[in-house]
């Protein structure tokens, strides 16, 4: 990959049972840089595209608040999601060198990056999102220019909204309809009409397969927005039923992620299904000490990540 790529993760608290192997993932990406700011301990295992930068969830608020000329200070660290499209005028000084940034997440293991956003699709299209109708918080990228830096400034009442305690979505939603106006009008026709006349995982399977088309006809490449749908997260029930995307069992082989229903390969899985979260309580992982089941792990030896854990 010759275009140069920076995701920003602040990330403040206690490292998740994975965080070695999340790391691993990003340091076998090695043409992409992932750079933290955390108060967590730094791993001892590091890899030289992986950085790090240490302060304290106060510091790093402090840091916010100087550069965006408001009084940051969220109750909980979560509320930093909300921040996530502010990352490029945040951190511009340090993203000098970089053609494109971005934010993810760290519940997430990486495949290989390079081969679903290539060199020719990063000097085609200037924002890149794996969701097809909205910015994905997972892995979204902007290409780094004055635009894009400045783009979060546009969001109606920014200000207030980052000084409300709780995580309002500007980075799924607010900055996704400054970017695609219509994804506002496509999301309502979705839940008022299709969702009404289908049951949900129908009404989930055609929404996902005219998204394509919708996207065409808003003419996509003349707006340089790449939005593909990845299926990086799976839609797991616990009646067992899934979509043809969704697998309740990955692998990680060989630096590859792998969905274990169809073998195919995928840019990364997201298993915000698997564990506790706000947006789900049929979770599967109850106690995270005893879901990650790998001492030392070998990248000779497949990992596998369902719904008991991670173990070889």
């Amino acid at each position: 990959m010759n275009q140069k790529v920076a995701i920003i993760t602040p990330y403040f608290g206690k490292w998740p049972e994975w965080i070695d192997l999340h790391f691993f993932s990003c340091g076998q990406n090695n043409t992409i840089d992932f750079i933290f700011f955390t108060d967590c301990q730094l791993p001892e295992k590091r890899y030289p595209n992986v950085r790090f930068y240490p302060m304290s969830f106060d510091d790093y608020c402090m840091f916010v608040s100087e550069r965006l000329n408001i009084d940051f200070k969220p109750v909980k660290a979560y509320k930093l999601c909300d921040l996530k499209v502010f990352y490029g005028y945040i951190h511009q000084d340090l993203l000098v060198d970089y053609d494109f940034w971005g934010f993810g997440d760290v519940d997430l293991i990486w495949g290989r990056i390079s081969k679903f956003y290539t060199d020719d699709l990063l000097g085609k299209y200037n924002v890149f999102s794996t969701h097809a109708d909205r910015l994905s918080g997972h892995l979204s990228l902007f290409r780094n220019n004055e635009k894009y830096r400045n783009l979060c400034m546009t969001i109606q009442n920014w200000k207030s909204k980052l000084a409300n305690p709780e995580y309002v979505g500007m980075d799924e939603v607010e900055l996704s309809q400054i970017i695609y106006p219509e994804s506002k009008y496509i999301i309502k026709v979705y839940s008022k009409i299709i969702r009404k006349l289908f049951n949900w995982r129908d009404a989930w399977v055609i929404y996902y397969h005219i998204m394509p088309w919708i996207n065409s006809l808003v003419m996509f490449k003349y707006r340089k927005l790449y939005f593909v749908e990845q299926h990086t997260t799976p839609i797991l029930y616990p009646d067992g039923l899934t979509f043809k995307h969704d697998s309740a069992t990955w692998h990680y082989d060989k630096y590859s992620i792998l969905n274990a229903k169809t073998m195919e390969e995928y840019i990364y899985v997201h298993f915000m299904i698997y564990k506790k979260n706000s947006f789900r309580n049929d979770h599967f992982w109850t106690n995270d000490k005893d879901i990650y089941r790998i001492d030392n792990f070998n990248i000779e030896n497949k990992i596998i990540i369902d719904k008991s854990g991670f173990h070889h």
